[in-house]
């Protein structure tokens, strides 16, 4: 009989799942935008990249988790700022998303890579 319930909160857990905020953007398309107009001086100095990574110990979450692609895409321009390029807006934006899991813990990591541009 415990056996039926274990059984029983065992697929609950397994096919129970959440709602997680990636992130609030000023601009985004998954499509080429028309006259959209920028200059890259050094293709080579424009490009940036940045991350954001969570991790749960045993299901609870040790740091924050809400809006990670968002803190990501923030890190990139950030961290492309630092190197000295004048911009505001990612192009050409790769985002990549991985995990790790081990029995204790689960990390989730989201990439993002472009060049950062100043719009004229």
């Amino acid at each position: 009989m415990k056996f039926k319930y274990l059984f029983g909160i065992g697929i609950l857990v397994l096919f129970s799942g959440c709602t997680q905020n990636l992130g609030q953007f000023t601009v985004a398309s998954t499509n080429n935008v028309r006259n959209l107009n920028y200059s890259i001086q050094d293709k080579t100095m424009t490009n940036t990249e940045g991350e954001a990574c969570a991790r749960n110990i045993i299901g609870i979450p040790i740091n924050q988790q809400d809006a990670l692609l968002q803190r990501a895409m923030d890190n990139a321009i950030k961290n492309g700022r630092n190197k000295g390029i004048d911009g505001d807006v990612l192009v050409n934006v790769r985002i990549s998303y991985d995990t790790t899991s081990t029995i204790i813990y689960n990390d989730v990591c989201y990439k993002v890579s472009g060049d950062l541009i100043k719009l004229k």
